[in-house]
């Protein structure tokens, strides 16, 4: 169940970098995010980075399909077209594995902290 609500979790999270990354001239803000956002989760439920990665990763992907499907028009469209946001999974993933390096470096320096 606790997966269900983390993944949940996020899908929100993509859909929400999606809506910066569609209102900002830049891509630094959605960038940051997915970092942020997949660090935390990888942190938090290491075994399922691979899934934090491709569920946050693909949000910006997931909006501009979504604005696509209602024709709405973004102010800013991906180049050459909506696929070209996919390139964000990189950093994602980037994000999800250094939350787990970072959990794996916690658990290291405190289990050497019980055997001092």
């Amino acid at each position: 169940m606790r997966i269900f609500f983390l993944s949940l979790t996020a899908i929100l999270l993509g859909l929400l970098i999606g809506y910066v990354d569609s209102r900002a001239d830049e891509v630094q803000p959605a960038i940051m995010l997915i970092l942020i956002f997949t660090f935390v989760l990888g942190f938090l439920h290491s075994r399922f980075a691979w899934l934090w990665a491709i569920l946050i990763g693909s949000g910006i992907f997931s909006s501009y399909l979504i604005r696509f499907a209602f024709g709405m028009t973004p102010p800013h469209p991906p180049e050459p077209n909506a696929f070209a946001t996919l390139i964000a999974l990189i950093p994602a993933f980037i994000g999800a594995y250094t939350g787990v390096a970072a959990r794996w470096l916690v658990y290291e320096l405190r289990s050497q902290g019980t055997h001092s």
